[in-house]
């Protein structure tokens, strides 16, 4: 991997991380593009997503600073009305956890196995496109809760396998439950932070594999996702209070089509 592959791979993943487009079908299909890619893809994949991840701890301060506080007034009567303010989203986030870490480390091994056959990927963007136009059919008027929280849960650990949006279908799962779209976005990013920490933790002990004049490249690619991330979550949240999500399901829909028939 040169430099310029480690900027447009960080471009790609800071952009369709937090956009309905699956941020891993993009990277698993433009890593069969270019020439001589021999990285550990799902290494790299992993640490792309943290910096993604570090974005939404920057974007979301206040409401994480919230959230944080009302978990120690669970414990302490101190910080006891934060928590009966924020127990609602508190509880949704993990009771989402749950299915998500038993879901996703049951198909882990399953999803490394499809990060090497980009076909899939197309096959997961074609699933995507559908999530998306149905989900615009929906208008929630009601908030999330642990038992939609579940649900939607169930949702995120099947959207380790790539081509499948991970925001793009707990979106649609948040709608499809009649979920206000605004929170619907707000709960898909903030659920997301439990679940890319233990993916980050889990692939840290093969840091040691990165050759040592690949590091500097791998530090620009996190790079350039962090900050595209940044960008690409305020867009979103603009977005979809404004537009329709099947315009991004049908960008899904032509390159899964594209995806599965060239590659």
């Amino acid at each position: 991997m040169n430099l310029f592959d480690a900027i447009l791979l960080g471009l790609l993943q800071g952009l369709t991380e937090f956009l309905p487009i699956s941020s891993s079908g993009h990277l698993v299909i433009a890593q069969s593009l270019l020439k001589n890619f021999k990285e550990p893809s799902l290494l790299f994949d992993t640490i792309l997503h943290f910096a993604t991840f570090c974005s939404v701890l920057i974007y979301f301060r206040s409401k994480i600073l919230k959230l944080f506080t009302a978990f120690l007034g669970f414990f302490s009567y101190k910080h006891r009305v934060t928590y009966y303010d924020n127990k609602r989203f508190l509880w949704a986030i993990f009771t989402a956890s749950i299915p998500t870490a038993i879901i996703g480390l049951s198909l882990k091994q399953y999803s490394e196995t499809l990060f090497n056959v980009p076909v899939y990927a197309g096959y997961g963007l074609i699933i995507t496109s559908i999530l998306l136009v149905l989900s615009d059919r929906y208008k929630g008027n009601y908030q999330i809760d642990p038992k939609k929280g579940f649900l939607v849960g169930i949702v995120q650990g099947i959207a380790v396998i790539p081509g499948i949006s991970r925001s793009g279908s707990t979106v649609a799962a948040s709608l499809f439950l009649g979920i206000k779209r605004e929170e619907a976005v707000e709960f898909s990013f903030l659920m997301a932070l439990p679940a890319v920490f233990g993916a980050t933790l889990l692939q840290a002990r093969h840091i040691t594999s990165i050759e040592s004049d690949q590091i500097l490249n791998y530090i620009v690619a996190a790079l350039v996702a962090f900050i595209s991330a940044f960008f690409a979550i305020h867009f979103m949240i603009q977005f979809v209070q404004r537009a329709k999500l099947s315009y991004f399901g049908l960008y899904c829909l032509i390159l899964g089509i594209i995806t599965v028939i060239w590659l």
